[in-house]
């Protein structure tokens, strides 16, 4: 009868779930504002801050396109250009598929704006919502792990650029050095690196230095597209899990405090544990809600990325052991092999632990 009275009280507050989300003036608390800060600084360079003042979205938003666009020309018409050259054409492919990519990554999320934009503020409605102290301590605790591994991940990334980056400055930095160690004539002063291939279809003598420039704000500008997209996503999904230990640990308190009489005639107005029961289920179901809205938001980009990223590995994997005679090119391709395969670890990495989170809520109710 008890589990009947349940059922019926679920069912009448089902249809009734929604997020209750007012404006504020002030929309997250010092705590909070704090764990997204660095979430907030790389999303609003691209203009991609769902909270972002227009002007400032704007400005960001077409600088971001600028050079995602004209960096995306560069890398594709060097390598169509390089069709009569064949190792320079392949060598061109991995950055080109990368470069899709986060193409992919940065219009899925313009796309998916106004999902972001609820994701965002269903977060930090939770957050004023709760006011237990060991509630509000899980909440920390995860978004402590979720600035960790925004840093991490964002170290890691940048990071794994500056090789790449430091190539076009090892010409400008010989003219430094005197001419008895570096000739000014040797290959390594009179070289004139570049980040992609784009020989074929511009004169690199004679237009070098703006090449450099443009090249290393639109890697930057590809490099913080990913960072910032992963890493939101990540925030998005450690949410979820934080709050599914939440209804975990209220569960758990219903049962260690609470003594549960499955009473049939016992008066709902008086039954405390009945009352806190229905509001786990009821935040379930809302949790639930979101995690559905996390996966309509990025289901489509996912294939897509999955797609890209299962190519990119197979053509260089290949690549690299058909160039274990040249061991510089093969660790290249080896090189790049890794950090896809990194990439591809990372995006898939928060979707199990919020599946094991979510599974996890059973444990709780086998003890009724």
């Amino acid at each position: 009868m008890q589990a009947l009275l349940l059922t019926r009280e679920f069912r009448k507050t089902q249809g009734h779930i929604h997020y209750n989300i007012h404006p504020r003036h002030i929309i997250m608390n010092n705590t909070l504002d704090n764990f997204l800060r660095l979430n907030r600084l790389l999303l609003s360079s691209l203009g991609q801050w769902p909270q972002q003042d227009r002007t400032s979205k704007i400005c960001a938003l077409l600088s971001a396109v600028f050079f995602l666009a004209s960096q995306g020309y560069f890398q594709t018409g060097g390598m169509i250009a390089a069709l009569c050259d064949p190792p320079i054409f392949m060598e061109s492919i991995p950055p080109v598929l990368i470069s899709v990519m986060c193409l992919v990554k940065f219009i899925n999320f313009n796309y998916n704006a106004d999902k972001m934009k609820r994701l965002l503020e269903t977060l930090q409605a939770d957050w004023n919502s709760i006011d237990d102290e060991e509630e509000l301590e899980i909440l920390n605790s995860w978004a402590k792990d979720s600035k960790k591994t925004t840093i991490m991940y964002a170290g890691a990334v940048y990071g794994s650029m500056v090789p790449f980056m430091l190539g076009p400055l090892v010409p400008i930095i010989c003219k430094f050095i005197p001419e008895s160690i570096v000739p000014s004539n040797s290959s390594i002063a009179s070289a004139r690196p570049l980040m992609f291939h784009i020989e074929y279809l511009y004169d690199i003598e004679k237009y070098y230095f703006p090449l450099v420039i443009h090249s290393y704000f639109g890697t930057m500008t590809y490099i913080t597209v990913v960072v910032a997209i992963d890493t939101m996503f990540m925030v998005y999904v450690q949410h979820a899990c934080a709050i599914f230990v939440v209804i975990g640990n209220r569960l758990e308190r219903l049962v260690d405090h609470d003594t549960i009489f499955f009473n049939a005639n016992l008066d709902i107005s008086i039954d405390e544990p009945y009352k806190r029961m229905i509001k786990c289920i009821i935040q379930h179901s809302k949790t639930l809600e979101y995690t559905q809205l996390i996966e309509s938001a990025n289901s489509v980009s996912f294939l897509f990325q999955l797609g890209i990223n299962m190519i990119t590995i197979s053509f260089t994997g290949f690549q690299a052991a058909m160039k274990f005679d040249r061991p510089d090119e093969a660790f290249r391709y080896a090189s790049f092999t890794i950090a896809q395969t990194f990439h591809l670890f990372f995006e898939s990495w928060p979707s199990q632990r919020l599946a094991d989170e979510s599974a996890r809520i059973s444990e709780y109710t086998f003890v009724f």
